[in-house]
C-alpha cells in the first residue's frame, strides 16, 4: 500500500539516501541537476523537516520517496521567462520542489503515485495552484509532470 506523511526527523538518514542515488542518477545521465554543491543537502532537508515541508512517500511502511511542499512566493518562479503562470500577483501556490524516489524502486510507478499524492494534499489545504520544474533534460521526471497534468509554463532559472 502506498502512503504518504510529512517526514521525521529520524526519517533523515533514508532521505539523504534516496537524494544521493538521486544526485548520482542525473550525473551519470549527464544532468548537472543538483550537481556541484547545488540541490538538496542534509542541512537543508532538517530544515524543511523542521519546517514540516517535508514529505515522504512509503510502499509498504518503507520510505520510498521524499519532497517539499513549498508555499509562499518562490523568486525562482517570479522570474519565469518565455511564458506565464495561469494566475499572477498575490495568488497563493504551492511549489513541488526537492523530488525524488528510491533507485531501489525505479520503474515501478512510485514517482507518479507520489506526485499523485502530494496534489491531494496541497488540494485538501487549499491550494489550486501548483507549480514544479525540473532540468530540461530530465526526461524521466518531465514525463511524470506530464503524467500528472502539469502543463509546460515557461523556463525558470
Amino acid at each position: 500500500m502506498f502512503t504518504i506523511k510529512k517526514a521525521g526527523i529520524d526519517e533523515l538518514p533514508i532521505i539523504m539516501d534516496i537524494i544521493e542515488a538521486a544526485r548520482e542518477h542525473l550525473k551519470a545521465a549527464g544532468s548537472p541537476q543538483w550537481q556541484g554543491g547545488y540541490g538538496p543537502d542534509e542541512e537543508s532537508m532538517e530544515q524543511a523537516i523542521h519546517q514540516q515541508i517535508c514529505w515522504v512517500g512509503l510502499l509498504d511502511g518503507y520510505t520510498v520517496a521524499v519532497a517539499c511542499l513549498v508555499s509562499g512566493e518562490d523568486p525562482v518562479y517570479t522570474a519565469i521567462q518565455e511564458g506565464s503562470w495561469l494566475t499572477t500577483g498575490i495568488d497563493q501556490y504551492v511549489s513541488i520542489h526537492r523530488f525524488a524516489v528510491s533507485s531501489d524502486f525505479a520503474g515501478q510507478g512510485i514517482a507518479t503515485r507520489f506526485l499523485e499524492a502530494l496534489k491531494v494534499e496541497a488540494l485538501k489545504v487549499g491550494y489550486r495552484d501548483l507549480r514544479i520544474d525540473t532540468y530540461p533534460k530530465n526526461y524521466g521526471m518531465i514525463r511524470v509532470i506530464e503524467k500528472n497534468g502539469f502543463q509546460y509554463r515557461g523556463k525558470v532559472y
